[in-house]
């Protein structure tokens, strides 16, 4: 990978952490955190978006420690050529079975209310060719792609403000209903479809300017992203009463169902249209994650030689999820692979880095 065309803005750095949050999570979000929060969910989202904050404070705090290299190029510096190695193939597996998860979720709404006769691998393999289209390219491409649909979140906003037509403040309250225990539950289940900032490990050396601005696009990203599903799930609460929202699995798409123009009758669709867009480029974004490893270890940092087979595995993936007891496994499973790979291994690795460091300067 050249890295001066590699390189990205800080501005970038900010819409390709926008981009890679936005996932399958938003249309089913106002459902689980009502469920276990009641009117407090819109504040269960407000938490998840500070914890993930100080994530990012984590994972900044290691990747300027090695302001020139990925994750895969650190981590043998910190632990060794061995085990660095083998925690970096981890982490391309961890990468390739989120691109998985969400594809597979991502396939079972698009079939659920749109192409319900439409096979699950033909709709897998068409969103994964686009996917292949966009990975391949450089960084710069990739990021430029990213700034411009980044434009269909506004529309989705000013598709939700049409629900404040038939909106009741009153099925929120009482807000506190719940406890704050039930409130900081919910936070827990809030903070998975905010997964996506984890691409810092990645792509930190190869954007522009000094680490302070990186952490303040990151952030940025990060807010913009946490108010975004803030907004919708409040926009949720106060549409649906509190005894209509556990029977909704996706509020946002049964709300827009509901209303229609003269000229346009089914705004569900259209938001659904936007919302496939901006799924896409999460799973470009977890793909592109995956194959800077894959190209470093096999291609000799050419990531576009391991699009094809990693897009393969993101399909077996994908398709072995069919069942709903399996997607619950997966969903399980990358719980633990988030707290592992994103909150524990580089926190454990920022401490060990900062210890051996000491050392070596104590040693002189």
């Amino acid at each position: 990978m050249n890295p001066e065309k590699s390189k990205i803005t800080q501005g970038q750095l900010m819409f390709f952490v926008i981009q890679s949050q936005v996932g399958v999570g938003i249309l089913s979000l106002p459902h689980k955190l009502q469920d276990t929060a009641k009117g407090g969910a819109w504040i269960s989202s407000l938490i998840a978006g500070l914890a993930v904050q100080v994530i990012i404070l984590i994972l900044w705090a290691l990747c300027r420690r090695f302001p020139s290299d990925t994750i895969y190029s650190f981590l043998p510096k910190i632990a060794g050529n061995l085990l660095g190695n083998l925690l970096g193939f981890a982490y391309i597996g961890y990468f390739l079975f989120s691109a998985g998860t969400v594809l597979a979720l991502f396939a079972d709404v698009v079939g659920k209310w749109v192409l319900q006769a439409t096979p699950r691998w033909a709709l897998l393999i068409l969103t994964l060719l686009t996917c292949i289209y966009l990975v391949k390219e450089r960084l710069r491409v990739i990021a430029r792609m990213f700034v411009i649909s980044s434009l269909t979140i506004i529309v989705m906003v000013l598709f939700s403000l049409i629900g404040y037509t038939h909106a009741n403040i009153t099925y929120i309250f009482p807000i506190m209903e719940a406890g704050w225990w039930g409130i900081i539950k919910a936070a827990n289940d809030a903070l998975f479809p905010l997964v996506g900032y984890e691409v810092l490990l990645v792509i930190y050396p190869f954007v522009e300017g000094k680490s302070y601005g990186k952490l303040k696009a990151a952030s940025l990203g990060n807010m913009l992203i946490t108010l975004f599903y803030t907004f919708e799930v409040f926009t949720s609460l106060i549409i649906f009463s509190p005894g209509v929202m556990p029977a909704i699995s996706e509020p946002l798409l049964y709300m827009l169902k509901g209303f229609s123009f003269q000229i346009i009758q089914r705004i569900d669709l259209i938001f659904l249209s936007l919302w496939i867009f901006i799924v896409s480029n999460a799973i470009a974004s977890w793909l592109y994650m995956a194959t800077v490893g894959l190209g470093r270890f096999f291609h000799r940092g050419k990531h576009k030689k391991a699009v094809p087979y990693a897009a393969c595995i993101v399909f077996i993936l994908a398709m072995i999820a069919q069942d709903p007891s399996i997607t619950d496994l997966y969903d399980r499973m990358i719980r633990i692979f988030h707290y592992t790979f994103v909150v524990g291994l580089p926190l454990i690795l920022l401490i060990f880095s900062y210890l051996s460091r000491k050392r070596r300067a104590e040693a002189r």
